[in-house]
C-alpha cells in the first residue's frame, strides 16, 4: 500500500468522521411519538449467536440498562439499546482502522474508546435537553396541579386538567399516568413508573408526595407548594451556572475537533507530512497525546453535561 494511498484513506476517514459529527449536530432531534398513538408491535426474531454473546458480557448489559432508561426519557420508540451498542462497535471499528493506518499501536485503545463513546455523547446531549425541557414543564404542571386541586379536591380530575394545560412531551407522560390510574392499577406502581420514565428529580418528589397521599391521606398542597418554591430557586441558580459554563463547553468541543482538523489540513496541504506522524517516534507521540487530549476533553464535556 503506497504512502499516498494511505494518506488518502486517513484523510477520507477523518473527513468522514467530521461529516458524521456535523450531521449529528445539525440534524433535528427525532420527534417523540405520542403515548396516545397505537404502538404496532414488531416481529422480533430469535436472537442470533452474536447477540447471545453480548448478553453474557456484564459491562454491556450494564451499559444497555442505562441506554434503555435514556431512550425511555426521550420516548424514542424505534430505537433499542442493542442497536446503539452495535453502532458503538461500528464506531470503535472505525477508530481501529484509523489507528492501523496511522501505524501507531499506542493509540489503538484510545481511538477505539473515543469513537465508541461518540454515540453516547450525543445521546446524553439529547437527554440533557429533554430533562431541561422537563424541568420547565414540571414547574408549570405542579403550579397548575396545586391551583386546580385547591378547587376540585380530586386528584384524578386535577391530573386530567394538567393534561389539557401542559405541553408535550410532559403532557404525554401525564396522559399515560392518568390512563394507568383510570385502569385500576395500584397508585404506587403508577407513580413509580411515572418517575422512572421521566427521570426528573422534581417528578420523583411529586410522586413521593402522591404515593404518601394515596397511602395515608392528608393535605398535599403545602408539600407541593414547597416543591414549586424550591424549583424556582434552583432554576435561577441553574441559569447562572449554564451561562458560566456555556463558554467552557464551547472551548471543550473545539479542543475535541482541533487535532482531526489540523491533521486533515496538514495532509491536504502536504501529503508527505503524514510520514512524520506514522514513521517517527516523536510524531507517534504527538498523535498519542493528541488523542489522549481528545479523550480527556470528551470526559470533561460529559461531566459538564451530567452536572
Amino acid at each position: 500500500m503506497s504512502l499516498a494511498f494511505e494518506a488518502g484513506l486517513i484523510s477520507a476517514g477523518t473527513v468522514g468522521f467530521l461529516l458524521m459529527l456535523y450531521g449529528f449536530l445539525s440534524g433535528k432531534n427525532q420527534r417523540p411519538r405520542s403515548v396516545l398513538s397505537v404502538k404496532k408491535k414488531r416481529k422480533v426474531g430469535s436472537p442470533g449467536l452474536f447477540d447471545n454473546l453480548l448478553d453474557k458480557v456484564p459491562l454491556i448489559k450494564k451499559s444497555e440498562e442505562k441506554i434503555e432508561i435514556a431512550l425511555s426519557v426521550l420516548d424514542m420508540q424505534d430505537a433499542n439499546p442493542r442497536a446503539i451498542t452495535k453502532t458503538r462497535m461500528v464506531y470503535g471499528f472505525v477508530g481501529l482502522v484509523i489507528a492501523i493506518l496511522l501505524r501507531n499501536i499506542m493509540v489503538v485503545p484510545l481511538l477505539v474508546f473515543v469513537f465508541a463513546f461518540i454515540p453516547i455523547v450525543f445521546l446524553n446531549r439529547k437527554l440533557k435537553k429533554r430533562r431541561s425541557l422537563y424541568n420547565d414543564q414540571v414547574q408549570e404542571a405542579l403550579q397548575v396541579f396545586v391551583t386546580d386541586y385547591t378547587t376540585t379536591k380530586s386528584v384524578q380530575k386535577t391530573l386530567e386538567n394538567v393534561c389539557l394545560k401542559v405541553k408535550r412531551p410532559l403532557r404525554g407522560e401525564f396522559e399515560r399516568l392518568v390512563r394507568r390510574l383510570s385502569s385500576g392499577a395500584p397508585a404506587n406502581d403508577c407513580f413509580l413508573e411515572f418517575s422512572k420514565r421521566t427521570q426528573n428529580q422534581w417528578i420523583v418528589f411529586f410522586s413521593q408526595v402522591m404515593m404518601m397521599y394515596f397511602r395515608n391521606g392528608g393535605d398535599i398542597v403545602p408539600h407541593l407548594t414547597g416543591i414549586v418554591h424550591t424549583m424556582s430557586t434552583e432554576k435561577l441558580i441553574e441559569e447562572q451556572n449554564n451561562t458560566e459554563l456555556a463558554g467552557l463547553k464551547n472551548i471543550n468541543f473545539a479542543l475535541v475537533l482541533l487535532f482531526p482538523v489540523v491533521f486533515v489540513i496538514s495532509v491536504l496541504v502536504s501529503p508527505d507530512t503524514v510520514r512524520i506522524f506514522t514513521e517517527t517516534m516523536p510524531g507517534r507521540m504527538i498523535v498519542f497525546f493528541s488523542v489522549a487530549g481528545c479523550l480527556f476533553s470528551l470526559f470533561v464535556g460529559q461531566k459538564i453535561i451530567e452536572n
